[in-house]
């Protein structure tokens, strides 16, 4: 995606069951970001976890409408580019105190009942506004969410797990708009010692909504939204904090000692051996590093590499066999 001044930003969903890091990867990726959400849970994810104090809107929106106006005044008066990117923390929970005040609001019909469609219309008119509002913002825009599992609606269709929003049918409508849709997950072979946090992505699954533009994310993508940017051909601004260049490096460290066949944990010591920095500091740089090491791994498999295709396409029922012509 391309902003009104020619930057190349990203427009992301981020979703997962609780405590799978959604937030904290936000921070980390985006440490200069504008932070939408309830400042002190934010505030103390980026302090005991990174070492450091976020920006946070002091009105911090209660519900869609107030998101919306917000998304819109910074779109107008171009106020979010200093900050590099926009960051909305636990959506989900905005959109079901939407859903709520919204329900209450409903206009009465003829029939004297209020219009139980009313807060679903609304619901499907503030996301697409919020979509619209992210083309104009001029950095990136990131949101968490909840995670909705798989499901049918009130029709009996099947609906993909995704974004927990209030409406099943609404689970596509914000990642149809993003250009990149990951789901937070935990995997016990992914090599960070911290934390085994990856994102899964994988377009073909029916059984849940994911999606990528940037040409990196895969089922086992590292869960790291600062890292899939940089790995992309694109030239995305991810800036650092004041002072904390250095971090690059330690990364750089981490991840030619991992393709040169060092251990995880010996590539670690090595690249922080000497150094005086806040070891929270300096734990966020390794697993950068961890994350990039395996995102260049991953890259160095050919793009005409079929073997995983093949193996299975053979492990797959086999088709019957065609009809006798007659």
């Amino acid at each position: 995606m391309t902003s009104d001044n020619g930057l190349p930003t990203v427009m992301a969903t981020v979703y997962g069951k609780p405590k799978q890091k959604k937030t904290s990867d936000a921070l980390a990726a985006f440490p200069t970001a504008l932070f939408l959400g309830v400042p002190s849970a934010i505030t103390l994810v980026a302090q005991n976890e990174l070492g450091f104090t976020p920006s946070v809107h002091p009105t911090s929106p209660k519900n869609l409408p107030e998101l919306v106006a917000l998304l819109r005044n910074l779109a107008e008066t171009g106020s979010a580019i200093p900050y590099g990117a926009v960051v909305i923390d636990d959506t989900s929970h905005l959109c079901q105190q939407s859903m709520f005040e919204w329900a209450n609001d409903a206009p009465t019909g003829r029939s004297g009942k209020k219009d139980r469609f009313y807060q679903y219309q609304q619901l499907n008119s503030h996301l697409l506004e919020m979509a619209h509002l992210s083309r104009h913002l001029g950095v990136h825009l990131v949101m968490t969410f909840h995670e909705r599992t798989p499901g049918t609606n009130a029709e009996g269709r099947f609906c993909p797990g995704g974004p927990d929003v209030p409406s099943r049918n609404q689970v596509e409508t914000l990642p149809a708009w993003c250009d990149i849709n990951v789901r937070a997950m935990v995997d016990p072979t992914y090599p960070d010692p911290w934390f085994p946090g990856i994102y899964y992505c994988d377009p073909t699954d029916p059984d849940w909504v994911t999606g990528d533009r940037t040409g990196v994310c895969s089922a086992k993508t590292p869960g790291n939204l600062r890292e899939i940017m940089r790995a992309s051909e694109s030239n995305y601004r991810l800036d650092r904090l004041d002072g904390f260049d250095w971090q690059d490096d330690v990364a750089d460290s981490v991840a030619e000692a991992m393709s040169s066949g060092v251990a995880v944990q010996d590539a670690i010591q090595a690249a922080v051996a000497g150094r005086k920095d806040n070891p929270l500091h300096l734990r966020w740089a390794c697993q950068d590093g961890i994350a990039r090491g395996v995102l260049a791994q991953q890259a160095k498999q050919s793009l005409f590499d079929f073997s995983e295709v093949e193996e299975s396409a053979s492990n797959s029922p086999s088709l019957p066999p065609p009809p006798p012509i007659s």
